[in-house]
């Protein structure tokens, strides 16, 4: 198929451009393999540590507004037992921590699972793009020069100087 080039020096321009959005792309993937990461550790070394710690503080918590809940009931003030409306508060409230706790490592292990099931299709979509990056473009890039090289010997045009390269 015959081509009509006015310019060699656009495709020698267009070459540099390619190269610079590869450069960004290829930095756009760093950032997003990155920042998930960071998800992928936040959800399976972080929340899982972070939740065992409370559960192991709201388990004292119970136990210790049990024996003020227990200790106030057996006390007797002027012959009357005491209403213990205080610790009964307490006691309910640490049982609900308790319960939210619990609940939190389990919505942590669920995430965990959907977490991978996510990153493994986010990487295989990604080493698509990989690909391009790794092989389609510089094949781009090569014919390109290649390209440019010969229409300036069949034009007997010396190639530009650029910086960009």
């Amino acid at each position: 198929m015959p081509a009509n080039v006015r310019d060699i020096a656009v495709i020698r321009d267009f070459r540099v451009k390619l190269m610079r959005f590869a450069e960004e792309v290829e930095g756009a993937l760093q950032s997003m393999q990155v920042e998930t990461q960071r998800a992928f550790d936040w959800i399976e070394q972080d929340r899982p540590m972070y939740w065992t710690v409370q559960l192991r503080k709201a388990f004292d918590l119970v136990a210790s507004t049990r024996t003020a809940l227990t200790t106030c009931q057996m006390r007797t003030v002027a012959g009357r037992k005491s209403s213990c409306i205080e610790e009964k508060l307490d006691y309910d409230k640490a049982k609900r921590r308790l319960q939210h706790c619990q609940e939190q490592i389990e919505r942590v292990k669920r995430w965990s699972q959907k977490i991978h099931h996510d990153v493994d299709e986010f990487r295989g979509r990604m080493s698509a793009l990989r690909r391009l990056l790794e092989v389609d473009i510089p094949q781009a890039l090569a014919l390109l020069d290649k390209s440019a090289t010969i229409l300036e010997d069949y034009a007997d045009v010396p190639p530009p100087k650029t910086s960009a390269e």
